[in-house]
């Protein structure tokens, strides 16, 4: 994943498309969140972030159970 981005790049990347707000509608609350976020990144690495490392694995379940 980029480390520095331009605020034109985040903009195209990480805005939600009309046909990904659709499928955010059955969701609530931080699952919309994390669904939105693994969404756009699997979009932009094509694959699913890696968790390293018990600590930084439960703040990411304790994020997306919120």
């Amino acid at each position: 994943m980029r480390q520095e981005w331009e605020p034109e790049d985040l903009i195209e990347v990480w805005t939600l498309l009309e046909d990904e707000v659709v499928r955010l509608r059955n969701k609530t609350g931080a699952n919309r969140l994390g669904f939105a976020l693994l969404l756009k990144f699997f979009e932009v690495e094509a694959r699913f972030p890696e968790v390293r490392g018990k600590s930084r694995r439960l703040r990411w379940r304790t994020w997306l159970s919120r």
